[in-house]
């Protein structure tokens, strides 16, 4: 078997039926299998499932394993030498994932991981892949270095003028195509992160291993993202807005916990808030830049005190 394709779901029947079939009626010349591991769907998706998809490898949750736990289940029982981490809001065309597979035969077995170019469904691009979290890669990041600079004094993983294949940090996890021996052997996803940053934490503790993460413009996917929701959530009072924002710090700070650690996470955060200044003092907009500004105070007070409660420790 060459490929095993994961898919996670969570109440997606109408678009993981959507993405099954662009998977089946895409040009995929070597043998592949598809896992789909159901999250305790309510929405029939398991029905649908095997009624009209009886070939794909059912896993059935009792609950809501969430995204990491759940791949690393499919990873288990895939018997492909590649695994395909494939977001069910994804529409696969042509001959993309042979192309993915094909690139991947050509690479040196230190690269782990690689990721396609992701699209928007009106083929606008949405991702093309991310450095590694650093003072550096900030640095390039918020002042658009990356517009000057000779891709050979850029960071890794930033901006780079012509869309060529090149090493990242890490890829969009719409579309993450592993070496299955080696994402067993490192452990997999990061199963302590839930809903955020476990495609970053994943690239970045690979690379620290001596593995590469690479990027493949030439073979595309689209990623329906927001799309897959048509209904708008309600608007948020203002204690679910506070509470949110808790949340989110939570899960950021402990994304920088489980790579940089507190004090590198910091001194980020300072380069972006010295940049939020500098673009204030240049801009007509004011005010966009003063929230992000209050954004980037808070999120370093947050890391200060998880920093300090980690010292006394």
């Amino acid at each position: 078997m060459k490929l095993s394709i994961i898919i996670v779901s969570y109440n997606t029947k109408n678009i993981l039926d959507e993405c099954l079939s662009s998977i089946y009626n895409s040009k995929i010349r070597d043998s592949f299998e598809i896992i789909v591991v159901d999250n305790c769907s309510k929405d029939r998706s398991v029905e649908m499932l095997e009624s009209k998809y009886p070939d794909v490898i059912l896993v059935k949750n009792d609950v809501n394993n969430l995204f990491a736990k759940a791949n690393n289940q499919g990873a288990k029982i895939a018997k492909g030498e590649y695994l395909l981490l494939l977001n069910s809001d994804t529409i696969v065309y042509d001959d993309n994932l042979q192309k993915m597979v094909d690139y991947f035969d050509t690479l040196d077995s230190n690269v782990i991981c690689i990721g396609p170019k992701i699209l928007n469904r009106d083929k606008s691009v949405q991702s093309k892949g991310f450095a590694n979290p650093g003072i550096m890669e900030r640095l390039t990041m918020c002042f658009k270095l990356y517009k000057f600079l000779p891709s050979c004094l850029l960071p890794m993983g930033t901006p780079v003028k012509k869309d060529i294949p090149r090493k990242v940090g890490w890829v969009s996890g719409s579309c993450m195509m592993m070496r299955k021996e080696e994402y067993l052997r490192v452990g997999g996803l990061n199963e302590n992160l839930e809903f955020y940053g476990e495609e970053p934490e994943f690239g970045y503790r690979t690379y620290k291993r001596g593995y590469l993460t690479c990027y493949y413009p030439f073979a595309e996917i689209i990623h329906l993202g927001g799309e897959s929701s048509k209904n708008p959530p309600p608007p948020l009072s203002s204690s679910q807005i506070i509470e949110k924002k808790i949340v989110r710090l939570s899960r950021y700070s402990l994304l920088q916990k489980e790579t940089v650690g507190y004090a590198k996470a910091i001194k980020m955060s300072r380069v972006v808030l010295f940049s939020a200044y500098i673009k204030m003092f240049l801009s007509s907009n004011k005010e966009y830049f003063r929230t992000a500004i209050d954004w980037e105070k808070k999120v370093i007070k947050y890391l200060d005190e998880k920093l300090n409660e980690t010292t006394a420790h």
